[in-house]
C-alpha cells in the first residue's frame, strides 16, 4: 500500500492572530475572531490544506480554567467559523508553565513554544511536511518555533507584534495583520 504525500499546513497561534485578543483569554466574552479571518480560512479548507492551531494556554497552569475548558473554548471558535463556511481541522495546546499556580502543570515541557513538541505530534497525525508549512504568530516564542520545525515564519505586527522581546529570532516575512499573512501563505503553499 503506497503511503500518502505529506501535505503542508498552515499553522496559527491563537491569541492575537485567530482570535483579536492577544492577551490571557479564558472566557467565551474573550473569543472574537479576528476580522475577515473566516473567509481566509475557509480558501485553504476548499483547497484541502490543513489548517491548525498550535498554543501555549497557560491559563490552564494559572487555575483560570480547565483543559477540557480551553477544549470547550475551541469548539466554540469552529462553531463560529462554520457560520461562514470554515473550520480549523485541528486545535494543539499547552497547558503547562514553569511557574505554574497548579503544581502538576509546573513543568518543563517538549510542548510549550518555542519548543516544537506539538508541531512534531500534528506532524505525525495529520502527515504534515512541516518544511512546505507555514506558521504565523504575533509573538517571537510562535516565530523560533516555527523555525525550529522548519516551517516558513511570518510575524503579524497587529496583537503583539512581535513585542515580547522573550526570543532573539528574525520572521522569514513581516505584514501588518493575520489577513496580509494568510493571503501571503497562498503563495508560499503553492511553491
Amino acid at each position: 500500500m503506497a503511503r500518502r504525500q505529506k501535505q503542508p499546513a498552515i499553522i496559527l497561534d491563537r491569541d492575537g492572530v485567530l482570535i483579536d485578543r492577544p492577551l490571557l483569554t479564558w472566557r467565551k466574552s474573550q473569543m472574537k475572531l479576528s476580522k475577515g479571518i473566516a473567509g481566509e480560512i475557509k480558501f485553504f479548507n476548499e483547497k484541502k490544506v490543513p489548517v491548525i492551531v498550535i498554543t501555549n494556554q497557560s491559563v490552564v497552569a494559572r487555575g483560570l480554567i480547565s483543559e477540557k475548558g480551553v477544549v470547550n473554548l475551541h469548539e466554540l471558535l469552529n462553531k463560529r467559523l462554520k457560520k461562514s463556511g470554515a473550520h480549523v481541522d485541528k486545535f494543539y495546546f499547552c497547558p503547562h508553565h514553569p511557574s505554574a499556580n497548579l503544581k502538576r502543570y509546573r513543568v518543563i515541557c517538549q510542548c510549550r513554544k518555542p519548543k516544537i513538541g506539538l508541531f512534531k505530534k500534528a506532524a505525525k497525525e495529520l502527515n504534515l511536511n512541516l518544511r512546505k508549512s507555514v506558521t504565523i504568530g504575533d509573538m517571537t516564542q510562535d516565530i523560533l518555533a516555527g523555525k525550529r520545525a522548519k516551517t516558513t515564519t511570518i510575524l503579524i505586527e497587529s496583537g503583539r507584534g512581535g513585542r515580547d522581546y522573550k526570543f532573539n529570532t528574525k520572521p522569514d516575512y513581516k505584514v501588518k495583520n493575520v489577513i496580509k499573512a494568510l493571503r501571503l501563505a497562498r503563495r508560499l503553499i503553492k511553491r
